[in-house]
């Protein structure tokens, strides 16, 4: 029989934001399967949703319905509390990467508890600050740094083992180019030894030429944002 999951389990992740299952009775739990939409940009947001299990990707809609791929949350994220200041749409679109579990709190009855928590929204205000930063310099780094720079830099930070499996569309996005001219770049790579091509996924065959472009910039802003 299926264990019953309840918000009990996953109280510890409410502790850091000075809150209680005591004040939120009418949390529950919401999970997603891979390719859902936990919310969508333009569309209103009725919950803050806490992730405690798995990893969402953070995402802006443009022209022509154009992905730009920003980052991905890990347990421990937030996602909604931008929309619970300023009572507008979702700013952005996030979409399960694989299987997602989250606390969702519905906002406008705790909106009154929550933005009266002293502790809950000072952890907010650090969370939004470290986004600006990290933001700034991903900006700085994609109109700085060329596109074999960002890309080794990208590889070494998502490779495991060595090896970097992550889908090439979602890099693509993520580094703001074509996949054609991605797929361009990652030949060369192989050509010049530095990567080698494997049936799934490249393998970094001289880490330390990808390490060097990591050391470029401060990538460590691209790490997770949210403070544990």
């Amino acid at each position: 029989m299926k264990e019953k999951v309840t918000p009990e389990r996953y109280d510890s992740y409410l502790e850091p934001f000075g809150l209680t299952l005591e004040q939120l009775p009418d949390i529950s739990i919401r999970d997603y399967q891979k390719g859902e939409y936990l919310c969508q940009q333009g569309h209103p947001m009725t919950h803050l949703l806490l992730l405690v299990e798995g990893r969402v990707k953070v995402c802006a809609i443009g022209p022509a319905a154009k992905t730009l791929l920003f980052c991905y949350n890990e347990p421990g994220a937030l996602i909604g509390e931008v929309e619970l200041m300023t009572q507008e749409p979702a700013s952005s679109t996030l979409q399960a990467a694989g299987p997602v579990r989250c606390l969702s709190i519905p906002l406008e009855q705790y909106r009154p508890i929550l933005q009266g928590n002293i502790q809950f929204m000072n952890r907010i205000a650090l969370m939004m600050a470290r986004i600006v930063a990290r933001n700034s310099i991903n900006d700085s780094f994609n109109i700085l740094l060329p596109l074999d720079t960002r890309l080794r830099a990208y590889l070494f930070l998502n490779s495991r083992d060595g090896v970097f499996s992550g889908r090439l569309t979602e890099t693509a996005e993520y580094l703001g180019v074509s996949y054609r001219h991605l797929l361009r770049t990652l030949n060369e790579l192989c050509s010049k030894g530095d990567l080698r091509k494997l049936n799934r996924g490249y393998r970094l065959e001289r880490p330390e030429a990808f390490q060097s472009a990591l050391e470029e910039g401060d990538w460590s802003a691209q790490n997770d944002p949210f403070p544990k």
